[in-house]
């Protein structure tokens, strides 16, 4: 009878333990999530997909959204001094999908959670349309 009791109590325990994790693991996935800042964070994300939705006011999405993969980021001309760090990313989405307006964007990502980018129509051939969003930073030389 004594062995029955812990048996029962070992389950209840490892069952509470699981739906913890279950219930924890959104949040501790969403607060390691990072936003890519420079073209070394969007260069380890080339070939994914974003869930793209177009931005209303109040910063709150308001379209459903439209999958869109990072198919190849360019390097631009860079400045003389090196000061800048310029750089093209250049998305591409299914041609049924529908079209996304020149506007800002929120982009979702498992990895980077959540973040907004502005993007404007880059062509199209017959399969997919493209999008780009161009990117001038500042470097930080403060090393």
């Amino acid at each position: 009878m004594l062995d029955f009791r812990l048996k029962k109590r070992n389950n209840y325990s490892a069952n509470v333990i699981g739906l913890l994790i279950l219930l924890f693991l959104p949040v501790v996935t969403v607060l390691a999530a990072k936003p890519p800042e420079t073209r070394a964070d969007y260069l380890a994300l080339v070939g994914q997909s974003f869930t793209v939705s177009r931005m209303g006011k109040g910063q709150e999405a308001w379209s459903k959204g439209v999958n869109l993969k990072l198919a190849e980021i360019t390097e631009s001309v860079q400045d003389k001094n090196g000061k800048t760090e310029q750089f093209i990313l250049r998305f591409q989405a299914e041609k049924k999908d529908r079209a996304l307006d020149k506007a800002v964007h929120r982009f979702e990502h498992a990895a980077t959670g959540p973040f907004t980018l502005f993007l404007e129509s880059a062509g199209g051939d017959k399969k997919f349309r493209y999008y780009q969003a161009v990117f001038n930073l500042l470097k930080n030389n403060s090393k």
